[in-house]
């Protein structure tokens, strides 16, 4: 099996195909993913978050919160529970981002959002 795949936080399309040996566990994802591009999540996301960070370390807080909500349909029921795709490099390929946020830097993002920002969100 042969075929593309856009991330929602991407550009380029990533190929998807089979292997002998499973490399990831969460390729289930690849439907809720396709979908988010097709009705562009992650655009929107970024352009709609009502604060960003000046690093350029740091991880945008659109790609984090798509980060939360892959963990949460994975099955997470904590934040610390995201560290269960920390390390998927293979799903991150599918997000489109580079590096998965741990778990403060998910907390931190949540803190941040106040009534107001909630609002303009």
């Amino acid at each position: 099996m042969r075929a593309s795949f856009h991330p929602p936080l991407a550009k380029k399309p990533v190929l998807l195909r089979s292997t002998a040996r499973a490399v990831t566990p969460f390729g289930g994802l690849v439907s809720l993913l396709e979908f988010s591009h097709k009705i562009g999540l992650g655009p929107k996301l970024s352009e709609t978050m009502p604060f960003s960070h000046t690093s350029p370390n740091s991880i945008p807080p659109a790609h984090t919160l798509m980060a939360f909500l892959c963990s949460v349909v994975a099955g997470a029921s904590r934040f610390a529970h995201s560290e269960w795709l920390r390390s998927d490099k293979a799903l991150h390929s599918m997000l489109g981002i580079d590096r998965f946020p741990g778990t403060d830097t998910v907390r931190n993002l949540f803190l941040r959002f106040t009534q107001g920002t909630v609002q303009a969100f």
